[in-house]
């Protein structure tokens, strides 16, 4: 595949994400609004926490998108690689609104509890919160999908933070029904509890996401590729493999040890060979092979 057609196909990917990212902002949007109005009328001090984790969503989702937008811009004289990398920093910047959204929720929670507000929450609140639960369940099952088939890491990150929100307000239709029955403070721990699931998830996108802007990578997947580069015959071992992720795109930097006896020609009909084969079943976007004849002390 040559490169203007990868480039062709990250750009639609792009672009399915874009799509994606607006229609999650539209949902949540619209059910935040409707927690946070349901909650503040029916005395739920959950629903509410519930509803500013959709807010907060909603931000991460209009972030994803700038982000997505800047990944779009050509490769120029100053980054050679493009701007894909935006993306990245566009998660990493979510996990950062997530986690201080997560403690301002725990703060309103506690301070709920302590003044001792015995106000019990509505059934109304419970229905909202499972109806709520259910649709968000079937966005995470649409994005998740959707994410994996064009390897969208923001979108495939927000999917995981989804799936949290539907078991989340699940779990928050049930307590507003126990705490209905004069149990009004199990409203206010769950609201704690929403708040610190919000900062286990930032964690581990922000995790994820600092991993791969400082150009970490997989050893699992290095050894994957040594595997397949030390099929090929002419290649006596591999003196050194290293890999860079730029979102969909993966770029390989080998050194490889061959016979003294090889031509220049030889060694480049073998690297465009193994690099074909990298790219049918790895989907390496660039391999980069330098060639020695002995191995390196």
């Amino acid at each position: 595949m040559v490169y203007e057609e990868f480039e062709k196909n990250n750009l639609h990917e792009i672009k399915i994400s874009q799509l994606m990212a607006f229609s999650n902002i539209c949902f949540y949007l619209l059910i935040s609004i409707t927690k946070l109005i349901v909650g503040h009328f029916s005395n739920s001090t959950a629903l509410k926490a519930d509803g500013y984790n959709g807010a907060t969503d909603t931000l991460a989702y209009f972030i994803i998108i700038l982000g997505l937008m800047f990944a779009r811009r050509p490769a120029d004289q100053f980054h050679k690689f493009g701007y894909a990398k935006a993306e990245t920093l566009a998660t990493l910047m979510t996990s950062v609104l997530i986690s201080e959204t997560g403690m301002w929720v725990i703060y309103k929670g506690i301070n709920a509890l302590l003044n001792k507000n015995d106000a019990r929450p509505d059934f109304l609140a419970a229905f909202v919160g499972i109806g709520m639960s259910i649709l968000t369940l079937i966005f995470f099952l649409i994005n998740r999908h959707i994410a994996k088939k064009i390897n969208s890491q923001p979108l495939l990150a927000s999917s995981h933070d989804q799936r949290l929100d539907a078991i989340t307000s699940i779990t928050t239709g049930i307590v507003i029904i126990i705490s209905s029955f004069s149990f009004a403070w199990i409203d206010k721990i769950n609201a704690i509890i929403i708040g610190i699931f919000m900062m286990r998830t930032a964690y581990k996108i922000f995790d994820n996401s600092a991993f791969r802007l400082i150009d970490g990578f997989d050893k699992e997947k290095l050894k994957n590729f040594s595997d397949e580069i030390q099929r090929f015959k002419k290649i006596k071992s591999i003196q050194r493999i290293q890999g860079r992720e730029y979102e969909n795109d993966i770029y390989l930097s080998v050194v490889v040890q061959v016979g003294h006896k090889m031509t220049v020609d030889e060694t480049v009909d073998l690297k465009d060979d193994i690099q074909d084969d990298l790219r049918k079943k790895f989907g390496i976007f660039e391999l980069d092979m330098q060639f020695i004849t002995k191995q390196r002390i």
